[in-house]
């Protein structure tokens, strides 16, 4: 009887949902972050004015975060622009000079009795007595600040150069002043004068090259407070501290849901036994002496680069082109496989599409992250012409590379002699990042950071690019479309990086 049935409990879930396959919520996560990345990407150029003042920068001569910089000066009422030391300031519009480097102090000098100049900002400057003469609390009348990294000195002979630079401009005594804090859980250490015209800011982290110091969130927001509240007659608004945060806030969380998303997806794919091979060729003698003896060479060179200026310039070109090397020298150890019909493999016609979905998906996330953090500019080189061509030349070259390397793994795997090359053996990929982690290792301990940093990005340029990979090979039967994801990626990377 229909009275004796027992009544079922509604969980509260819609049953839609509950019958939605894995894939269909990782595809409808998949799309909802690459339309949020999008529009990060967009977002920062709303509140672009040319009433705005100018930021313009000195000194950086690398890669900066545009996005999130561009988003943080225009929620300040900012714009900004890059400029060499000597460089003729624009003669219309108000403009402040923010500085970095050894030569930052002489901006001051440079530009303290040109009218449309604003204020200056020091980022992490060093001391020159040559720049300092002449200036003082008064001189120059328009604002200073000083931002730079950790400074808990406690006598007079420890002090860095930025808090003897304050002092010199302010008057002020640092050592026994009271600062105020500002910021949460980090913050940093602010002095200012009693004519509020000279400003120390002294974060909570070590700052090994005040280049870096642009890609932290914090000081980005610490620099927007700074300039609303000091040109406040000048911005074009108030500073919104709500889309700066959120922009971060999002822009992070973007990034690991697409990796969520990515994972949900392959966790509904099978394995491919071309592509994952649970028995691993040995290493041949002829790996280890190739990829061995490189990374003995670059480690050499990496210690002498810090005595030769011309091998430490070279050091990050030399790290981020050190994966394609091996790849070549691999390559070479596996092309019988590669023109050797044993073994050979067909791909099935259905595993395309699939293989194309997920090579375009991984790309975009990959490109849109490294835009929100990264400028993909390639500033090692001039010539933009230059650059392009050699991009693209190294595009097909990895392109060949990787291609190759995978069906040579995909070859032995099949012909039962397990999988082969850094796509198929963890050791050999491994041995792939020895020269980076030395040069990060080197350069962390005694602080070389211009080594930390080649290290880095050399590191970023290896396992980005095998990381994107890797789920097209162990899931699908392809070759070339992972090859191709491969190329694009460490393009794109070394695009970030130089």
């Amino acid at each position: 009887m229909s009275g004796n049935k027992k009544p079922q409990k509604n969980s509260g879930t819609p049953l839609a949902l509950k019958r939605a396959p894995i894939h269909f919520i990782a595809l409808a996560m998949m799309a909802v972050v690459l339309l949020t990345m999008i529009i990060l990407c967009l977002v920062p150029g709303a509140g672009k004015n040319p009433k705005n003042p100018t930021l313009i920068i000195y000194g950086d001569k690398g890669n900066v975060p545009n996005l999130s910089l561009t988003n943080t000066l225009h929620a300040a009422g900012f714009e900004y622009m890059f400029a060499d030391y000597g460089n003729v300031i624009p003669s219309s519009g108000t403009v402040v000079l923010a500085a970095m480097g050894p030569d930052a102090l002489s901006i001051i000098n440079d530009h303290k009795n040109d009218p449309n100049v604003a204020g200056f900002i020091l980022i992490c400057p060093e001391y020159n007595e040559a720049y300092m003469t002449g200036l003082t609390s008064i001189d120059p009348q328009c604002d200073v600040a000083v931002f730079a990294g950790r400074d808990n000195c406690t006598d007079t002979r420890d002090m860095g150069d930025a808090r003897v630079i304050y002092e010199r401009l302010s008057g002020d005594d640092t050592i026994y002043g009271v600062p105020v804090k500002r910021g949460g859980l980090f913050a940093s250490k602010v002095y200012v004068n009693n004519a509020q015209n000279r400003t120390l800011s002294l974060s909570c982290f070590n700052v090994r090259d005040p280049q870096k110091l642009l890609f932290s969130p914090l000081f980005q927001n610490e620099l927007a407070g700074y300039l609303s509240v000091t040109y406040i007659d000048e911005a074009t608004r108030v500073a919104s501290f709500g889309r700066i945060n959120s922009w971060f806030v999002f822009s992070w969380l973007s990034v690991m849901f697409a990796i969520i998303g990515v994972l949900l997806f392959l966790s509904n794919l099978g394995l491919n036994e071309t592509g994952y091979d649970s028995r691993k060729a040995p290493v041949s003698k002829w790996v280890f002496g190739f990829i061995g003896g490189i990374s003995i060479a670059v480690a050499i060179g990496i210690v002498a680069s810090t005595s030769v200026p011309q091998l430490l310039n070279a050091l990050l070109w030399i790290l981020t082109l050190v994966p394609a090397v091996f790849m070549a020298c691999l390559f070479g150890i596996n092309f019988k496989w590669i023109y050797s019909k044993e073994g050979k493999i067909v791909p099935k016609k259905a595993s395309l599409v699939q293989s194309v979905f997920l090579a375009v998906t991984i790309g975009l996330f990959i490109m849109f992250t490294l835009a929100m953090t990264m400028d993909l500019r390639v500033h090692a080189i001039f010539d933009a012409g230059i650059s392009a061509a050699l991009l693209g030349a190294i595009f097909v070259a990895d392109l060949v590379l990787a291609t190759g390397l995978i069906y040579a793994s995909r070859k032995s795997s099949a012909a039962g002699e397990g999988a082969k090359n850094c796509f198929g053996n963890k050791k050999v990929f491994g041995l792939m990042f020895m020269p980076c982690a030395v040069a990060l290792l080197y350069g962390l301990l005694p602080g070389h950071s211009q080594v930390f940093y080649s290290g880095l990005a050399g590191i970023a340029a290896t396992g980005i690019p095998f990381l994107a990979v890797i789920p097209i090979v162990r899931h699908t039967d392809r070759s070339l479309v992972p090859g191709v994801l491969h190329g694009i990626i460490y393009v794109l990377v070394l695009a970030a990086v130089l």
